[in-house]
Formats: structure tokens, sequence, C-alpha cells
């Protein structure tokens, strides 16, 4: 079997582990050098130290508007070929709100393509399912401008 769903999953949750711990260059090394990120606003390619370094801006953001936890709900390995993988996720994010209101929690899909190389488990591209600062502002978890 070419990619074990067990090691799929492990790549995931470690993914998991390390966006709520804020390792970013733990989290970049999950990258490989290039990548095609997209969503609403078009498809682009990014090098990963490009990303390494909006990666804590967007942390810090998160961080402000109260996102206390990022969870995989869900995964859905499908094996394109003997190297990649296309992977269908859910995450759960958990917001804080204002004081004496409930914690908010927003669902968000992504798809990625996993490269299985000699140097181990690589995204090659990831697909953002929904313009998440836009749902942040539906939600009223995020106001203003972008």
């Amino acid at each position: 079997m070419p990619h074990a769903v067990i090691d799929i999953e492990l790549f995931f949750k470690t993914y998991e582990q390390r966006i709520n711990s804020g390792d970013i260059p733990a989290l970049v090394a999950q990258f490989s050098d290039a990548f095609l990120a997209a969503g609403a606003q078009g498809a682009q390619p990014v090098r990963a130290v490009d990303f390494a370094v909006a990666l804590p801006k967007r942390k810090q953001l998160f961080d402000s508007l109260g996102c206390r936890s990022t969870s995989l709900v869900s995964f859905e390995p499908v094996a394109l070929d003997g190297r990649y993988t296309l992977v269908r996720t859910r995450w759960q994010m958990v917001f804080d709100r204002a004081q004496g209101a409930a914690e908010e929690e927003v669902l968000a899909d992504s798809t990625f393509i996993v490269d299985d190389s000699d140097s181990g488990l690589k995204i090659v591209f990831y697909l953002a399912h929904q313009d998440i600062m836009a749902m942040l502002k539906e939600r009223g978890i995020m106001a203003g401008a972008a």
C-alpha cells in the first residue's frame, strides 16, 4: 500500500500539534520547499521561506481573536498514485468570546496533496475551501477590514 493511512493520520495529527503549539519551523518543515496554495483569492506558488515569515503574523492575529485551539475533526486520504495522496480535511477552531459569552466553534475544510518522497511526507498543495477571514467577520469574531 503506497501511503499507509496511519502515516497520513500521524502526519496531520503532528500538523495539528504544531499549529496549536506555535512551532513555526516544525510546521513549515511539513511543507515542500515550494508549494501551491489556493483559495478564495485564486492560486499562487508559495516558497516555504516566505510562508515561514507569514505564519507568525497569522498566529498572532488568531491569538488576538481568541483562538484557543485548532483540531483535526476529520481526514479522508485518497491515494493518487504510488507517491501522492490527496487528503480532504475538516478543522475546528475554538474561539473565546467576550467575557460571559459561550466559546464559538468554526469549521473549515481544506484539501492537501501530500508527497511521499525519500525525504518523508511533505505538503505540495493546499486548498482552503472557505475564506476564513470572511467567515470570522460574518460570525462577529473579527471586525473591520481583513
